[in-house]
């Protein structure tokens, strides 16, 4: 059974759990009223926007029948690399991460797990965006090892809704939650706890200039102490960067 509580950093005042807006939000009024401030189009490198035209042009070129059948989603991008800074060079912009340089922490795959599992990478990088080519959402993941505690990082960027629309705006309801969750309390960090069968985890939501950061702590059931511990520390991390 899955356990989900939501804890305010800043005197970890407990708060009942969030599962979504009860009202539709206009993506539009969150970039006005909060963090983190939507990404322009010039600020991405070209890259960014030739490997969107290719998977749309894939795309196309299936006939009815087989995007009928067909797996691939249009207009969702994935790119692997090695490291962090390699990922900027390619996304033509800085995206800061401070758990990069932290010497306490060993890098893992993205998902958290040691280097060289299932030959998953460091970092992977995944972007949304329309046929007209504008990018809607953009994610850099990266993952890390305090031990045997796993930690994640999802850096997440949003395209300006003022320079395009589409039915599928990638302002979901889950955004909306986090967008609310980055703004309980001044000068507050907002913090979900969960657990389950195998597992006891944190995940802490900051809004810093562009980027709205999600970062997970996992570790065994019986290492709650340790999960708590390693994200204080994470979280001083981001605190001095």
């Amino acid at each position: 059974m899955k356990k989900v509580v939501i804890l305010l950093l800043s005197g970890l005042a407990c708060i009942s759990s969030l599962t979504g807006c009860s009202e539709p939000v206009d993506p539009a009024e969150l970039t006005e009223k909060y963090g983190p401030e939507p990404i322009s189009a010039n600020m991405l490198a070209q890259d960014i926007y030739d490997t969107l035209q290719y998977e749309w042009d894939l795309f196309d070129s299936l006939s009815a029948e087989q995007k009928m059948i067909s797996s691939h989603i249009p207009g969702i991008c994935y790119k692997d690399f090695a490291d962090w800074v390699t990922c900027e060079e390619f996304l033509g912009m800085s995206v800061p991460n401070p758990l990069e340089e932290a010497t306490w922490l060993d890098n893992g795959t993205y998902v958290g797990m040691p280097e060289g599992f299932r030959d998953t990478p460091h970092v992977q990088a995944s972007w949304y965006g329309t046929k007209e080519g504008h990018v809607e959402w953009l994610s850099v993941q990266s993952g890390y090892r305090d031990g045997d505690i796993r930690v994640t990082l999802d850096a997440m960027m949003y395209g300006d809704p003022a320079e395009g629309k589409s039915t599928d705006s990638g302002w979901s309801i889950e955004l909306e939650r986090q967008h609310d969750l980055t703004n309980l309390g001044d000068n507050s960090v907002p913090v979900t706890e969960g657990s389950g069968e195998g597992y006891v985890s944190r995940t802490a939501y900051l809004a810093q200039g562009y980027v709205l950061y999600r970062i997970d702590v996992i570790g065994e059931p019986d290492m709650q102490g340790n999960v708590q511990e390693t994200l204080e520390k994470v979280l001083l991390d981001f605190d001095e960067a």
